[in-house]
């Protein structure tokens, strides 16, 4: 839904200009694909990937309205939770799902700050 809404309109923004000049040039579509259209919608790519990844991450409150966690539905958060504040309270267990979490985030926030300190010609 969202991120196709997104992709869609950055595509058809893509000058038709551009991709005439290409194929007249002799670009077949794989080429017009990836070295003319992708970079012309990198940013959108990297919003959109950022946003998706945001809200998988964020499932949490979702999982446990639903299922409670039942039914072999638990997410990284969940499982955080669970062990932090239900089954005895083992902090240190919870502390290592939320340090794993934390992990796997800075990467791509890394990732997303240098693409947008690239697009705005930042340091």
């Amino acid at each position: 839904g969202f991120a196709m809404v997104i992709l869609s309109s950055a595509l058809r923004g893509i000058p038709e200009e551009t991709l005439e000049a290409a194929v007249i040039d002799g670009a077949n579509p794989f080429q017009i694909f990836w070295k003319i259209m992708v970079p012309q919608i990198w940013g959108t790519i990297a919003v959109v990937w950022t946003t998706i990844t945001i809200l998988v991450l964020k499932v949490f409150d979702i999982v446990l309205t639903m299922t409670n966690g039942q039914w072999n539905s638990q997410v990284l958060a969940n499982l955080m939770f669970d062990w932090m504040f239900r089954g005895g309270g083992d902090f240190g267990r919870g502390a290592t799902i939320a340090i794993i979490i934390m992990i796997a985030v800075i990467p791509i926030m890394v990732w997303n700050i240098r693409q947008a300190n690239k697009e705005t010609g930042g340091h």
